[in-house]
């Protein structure tokens, strides 16, 4: 018991060191985050991220699914995942083309068993959504009989986290269930400027600062049978519920001008409204997907999901939003097992493909979609049971040139960690 206590103690410790990275990161380069919540970010490690996403009928007992609680209840040992993401963007609007690189630490679980094979337990920190754009256009104006230019800059950044909280119970042999408690933090500020060339005109700075911090929940439920051949196929359901959580929104509307040694100098504050709490309305969602499987050998599957996100609001103000629904399908492949002589034999190979349909509507436009392909590999670690460094690569592109929208094709790099520690081993003499 005192082995077990010191193992927990070590791991909160690192966990509570590693969670302050991963808090407070631009997690996106997409001018598109300047809408709703921001650009949601998937939900998963890097295993997952080189099946393109595979997680609602998936199951593993030597890896974390936080997309679907239920599979905690497969939980035989313990298990911490740990993953790392960057990405390269190029975006295009009409002849402007533009690049931006980005890399953040972005989400840390660990999962036990409370009774091996019925009952599971689960906690961490993983993203929600995130904001980061910075977009500069230029124009020219008449005012007091003279021609000016004027320069837009519109800033975004910050994003939404989630603390959470899992366990996933065998309602029968077949069927388990599982809740997911979170609590969803973090802040976004947006910002709108205007310069004018003509030093006579005062410049404008117009910045919104929304802040959330409440409690929001989800389900899974996963129903799992055993085929020939060792195989298994597996049918999950996961989702939530139309939630309000709780915000508080500040308002800085200011006039300045630019000194002689170039930085801002106040003139007087238009507008000023501080400390607004009010209610943001997260729309529900519901996701279904299959798995079928052999375990250590190979698995395939995909998911189907819908979100409503017609009905956001924030603060009782509508955004221009659409209903969304994605579809994935991927699967991994091990050449030989665990127990190979050849190292690549042991290797778990994955590849997988996916069609986001955006819940934007921008210029009465709806080819916004998101679509692309992963791939990706587990490699063991020598002397670890089923630990693995998980690589995956995603390319991708979304948006449209049409109407001056924007076009932006996509790299994404994610390396994880999925370490598992065998606990409660009684050790044996001979």
């Amino acid at each position: 018991m005192r082995i077990y206590q010191n193992h927990l103690l070590r791991l909160v410790i690192l966990f509570a060191l590693l969670s302050n990275y991963c808090l407070a990161q631009n997690s996106t380069l997409s001018p598109y985050s300047r809408f709703g919540v921001g650009d949601l970010i998937f939900r998963g490690f890097s295993y997952q991220k080189g099946m393109a996403g595979l997680s609602i009928g998936y199951t593993n007992p030597n890896a974390i699914n936080f997309n679907n609680p239920a599979s905690y209840a497969y939980d035989s040992i313990m298990v911490m995942e740990i993953g790392v993401n960057s990405e390269a963007v190029f975006s295009k609007q009409n002849d402007v083309v533009n690049k931006g690189y980005n890399a953040d630490l972005n989400a840390l679980a660990l999962a036990f068993p409370i009774v091996k094979n019925k009952i599971g337990f689960s906690f961490g920190i993983i993203p929600f959504s995130g904001t980061g754009y910075n977009i500069i256009s230029t124009d020219k104006i008449d005012t007091l009989n003279t021609t000016s230019d004027i320069n837009y800059y519109f800033k975004g950044s910050g994003g939404y986290t989630k603390y959470y909280m899992g366990a996933g119970f065998k309602l029968t042999k077949s069927l388990s269930l599982g809740v997911n408690a979170s609590y969803l933090f973090g802040n976004v500020i947006n910002q709108r400027k205007q310069e004018f060339t003509n030093s006579i005109l005062f410049n404008t700075n117009y910045q919104d600062e929304l802040s959330l911090s409440d409690f929001y929940f989800d389900y899974g439920l996963n129903w799992k049978r055993p085929l020939k051949n060792d195989k298994t196929i597996a049918i999950g359901l996961s989702g939530s519920p139309s939630q309000k959580v709780k915000g508080e929104k500040n308002i800085l509307w200011l006039n300045y001008k630019k000194g002689a040694t170039g930085f801002d100098v106040l003139k007087d504050t238009v507008y000023l409204s501080l400390n607004n709490n009010g209610e943001v309305v997260l729309p529900a969602n519901l996701a279904i997907g299959f798995c079928v499987s052999k375990l250590n050998k190979w698995n395939y599957g995909a998911d189907l999901s819908v979100q409503n996100w017609s009905e956001y609001q924030a603060f009782g103000v509508k955004d221009s939003l659409k209903n969304s629904f994605s579809l994935s399908a991927g699967g991994s492949y091990i050449p030989s097992n665990l127990i190979s002589s050849s190292y690549f034999r042991r290797v778990e190979y994955r590849m997988g493909a996916y069609y986001n349909q955006s819940y934007l509507n921008l210029n009465n436009n709806s080819n916004l979609n998101d679509i692309g392909i992963s791939m990706g590999v587990g490699l063991p670690l020598k002397r670890s049971y089923q630990s693995k460094v998980n690589c995956s690569l995603q390319f991708g592109k979304r948006g449209t040139l049409k109407d001056n929208l924007v076009r932006e094709q996509y790299i994404r790099l994610s390396i994880g960690l999925t370490f598992n520690e065998v606990w409660f081993q009684k050790k044996k003499f001979d």
